[in-house]
């Protein structure tokens, strides 16, 4: 499967180019909608392989929304037995605690098999980079590995004091590192599970973490649009299905995602929630544990801006959380950006991908209106008397956007077109289809698939036309006045290390002193600006992003439209508030108030068509009130 998005991803065919047009961002800071998603606080999969990258990342001063770690597989493979296991775990517990502070959830994985728990001898490498076969294999006594699994979490839980620590079962089994069967997968999760909750229920644990979220150890769907039973037959449905009748629901679900096919997080989150309204149980978090470009486009221009894409892909979800991987790369090169998973080179550098993750991770507040004729990536955000307005010329290949608007829209799969003619897998040739989109070959929409196909040609012909030239991009605040704004670029050469070090390099540095050159100062640099009658207009190559902080003073004291649902007093409130609910008699779900940065600080259940809320306890300041019920209704509250 990943062959296969490289063949898609190399397809693109230089061809003429009409004019880049300008297309016209329309802001509207007064019209708020929701606190900046969790998926701009990035999640991390931790793996530092340097000193250098774990004092980076402990001291960057971001609150990630999860930070997934591989300490239990270092201290099971790293030792002989329990006891030295859990000492091992002792010599790190206050980094693990700091980590833990770092982040909404703390990930653990218990994964490869250790030899003195496998059932198997066989020290030959695995097919999983990195294992042997027997960290593939069941353990040789289930009790043990179940009082193994008891005996971690006690003491990442109870002794480390690790409240928001989340327990994964195993780590892509569908791509080798599982060869024991799905029924002995299934016996890994319950004693897994029993172990995780032996000593508090509410201890947390999920999995499959799949290599892709439908797929199943023995085999993988077609790309493109799945149907609901293909989806049932996945390793993470069928996990589900049987948790149910074990009545060991997990607490949540995970998988990963390693291509351009950022539609595959709307599928996912779809059939998830299909599938427990179809089960009668309650929403299951989904957690993307590791995502990133694919490699063949990694540390690319491409890359850095599709790592914005997908948290904006992410962020018009119900997935709750999301680990990039990796912090840093996973093994040293005698060059650096050698296309590895990390969001910092071996050396400690920065990528671009990684500086653009910091752009959006700098949104503020309460989300607004943007809006553009033409389609666009981006997102606005307001707190206090700033605007932030965040956006990306992103340009994959027209192709890939094409032939995936075919199969994700139109709701057909690979296999499908290879069976009409269109495309040819076996032989990795997409000619005839590519040549459609083109406009080189006329189809004349006879059938659904020609009516679909013919449907992307737009889709085409849009990010062909960014492919080459610079994007304009004439942004308007809707306020009249003249604002000062700090301008953050991601681009070819500004706030681009790569560029950096390859200069360097260029000029004589060896790779020792261009890396020791770059590390000293790695921060984002901005540039001044000035909003001229609430305007400003901003050329952006393919794949550059930006950001702008735009200061209008009095931005703060804008009131939103009134939203109708209810109503509550006083305002400004100080122990305690009424909220009223409008012309609905028996009101349910949940009331949430946010703090002006986004973060959810209550929740309180309807219960009633009138209910009081305490705000005692509550620091003085601007809330943001929601009801689940009329979600896209927040009102201001002011606390004294």
């Amino acid at each position: 499967m990943r062959y296969f998005f490289r063949i898609l991803l190399f397809l693109y065919v230089l061809c003429s180019k009409p004019l880049a047009a300008q297309t016209n961002v329309s802001i509207f800071p007064n019209t708020l909608y929701a606190p900046v998603n969790i998926h701009f606080t990035p999640g991390v999969f931790y793996v530092p392989k340097t000193n250098v990258a774990h004092a980076d990342f402990m001291g960057n001063g971001i609150h990630q929304n999860c930070i997934r770690t591989n300490v239990i597989e270092s201290a099971l493979n790293n030792t002989a037995d329990l006891p030295s296991c859990l000492a091992l775990l002792s010599t790190v517990q206050t980094d693990l605690q700091n980590l833990s502070g770092k982040c909404d959830k703390l990930i653990f994985i218990f994964e490869k098999m250790p030899a003195w728990l496998s059932s198997s001898s066989d020290g030959s490498p695995a097919t999983t980079p990195g294992w042997y076969v027997l960290n593939t294999k069941p353990p040789a006594n289930w009790n043990t590995w179940q009082t193994v699994v008891d005996s971690i979490t006690r003491k990442l839980v109870t002794q480390f004091g690790i409240s928001n620590a989340y327990f994964e079962v195993w780590n892509e089994p569908d791509i080798g590192s599982w060869t024991g069967t799905m029924a002995e997968y299934f016996e890994l999760y319950k004693r897994t599970y029993a172990g995780v909750k032996a000593s508090n229920n509410q201890n947390r644990v999920g999995g499959p973490a799949v290599n892709g979220w439908a797929n199943n150890i023995y085999w993988k769907p077609p790309y493109g649009h799945l149907t609901s039973t293909q989806v049932d037959s996945s390793l993470m449905f069928q996990l589900i299905d049987s948790a149910v009748v074990w009545n060991k629901i997990p607490d949540f679900v995970s998988w990963h995602s390693f291509s351009l096919t950022y539609h595959e997080f709307q599928q996912a989150a779809f059939y998830l929630q299909l599938k427990t309204n179809t089960l009668a149980i309650p929403a299951i978090p989904q957690i993307v544990s590791e995502w990133n470009a694919p490699s063949v486009v990694r540390d690319s221009r491409l890359a850095s801006a599709f790592m914005l894409k997908g948290q904006l892909e992410l962020s018009r979800t119900s997935i709750a959380n999301n680990a990039v991987a990796a912090w840093q790369d996973f093994s040293q090169s005698i060059n650096e950006f050698h296309a590895d998973y990390g969001l910092i080179t071996y050396g400690g550098i920065h990528k671009p991908a990684y500086n653009s993750i910091l752009l959006s991770q700098q949104l503020r507040g309460m989300t607004c209106n943007m809006t553009a004729f033409s389609h666009f990536d981006g997102m606005a955000s307001v707190v206090n008397d700033t605007l932030f307005v965040l956006l990306s010329n992103y340009a994959p290949p027209p192709f890939l956007e094409a032939f995936n608007h075919t199969l994700f829209v139109g709701q057909w799969n690979a296999n499908q077109l290879d069976s009409a003619g269109y495309i040819d897998i076996l032989a990795n040739s997409f000619t005839h289809l590519d040549s459609i989109y083109r406009g080189l070959i006329t189809l004349a929409g006879n059938d659904a698939l020609e009516l679909d196909i013919n449907a992307a040609i737009p889709v085409y012909q849009h990010y062909d036309s960014l492919a080459t030239g610079p994007r304009t991009f004439v942004l308007n605040t809707n306020f009249s006045g003249n604002y000062s704004a700090q301008l953050f670029v991601v681009d070819s050469t500004t706030n681009n290390m790569q560029y950096r070090y390859d200069s360097l390099r260029a000029a004589g540095y060896t790779q020792n002193n261009a890396i020791a050159a770059i590390l000293p100062n790695q921060s984002l640099s901005s540039s001044s600006v000035m909003f001229n009658n609430g305007q400003y207009t901003i050329s952006l190559q393919p794949n550059d992003v930006c950001l702008f902080k735009v200061n209008i003073p009095g931005l703060s004291s804008i009131e939103e439209p009134t939203q109708n649902a209810f109503s509550f007093f006083p305002n400004p409130a100080q122990d305690k508030c009424v909220v009223t609910f409008q012309h609905i008699q028996t009101p349910s779900g949940m009331l949430e108030l946010y703090a002006v940065d986004g973060k959810l600080v209550q929740t309180i259940p309807v219960t009633a068509s009138q209910i009081t809320i305490t705000t005692a306890n509550l620091a003085s300041g601007i809330y943001f009130m929601r009801w689940t019920g009329a979600p896209q209704g927040f009102q201001k509250v002011i606390k004294q």
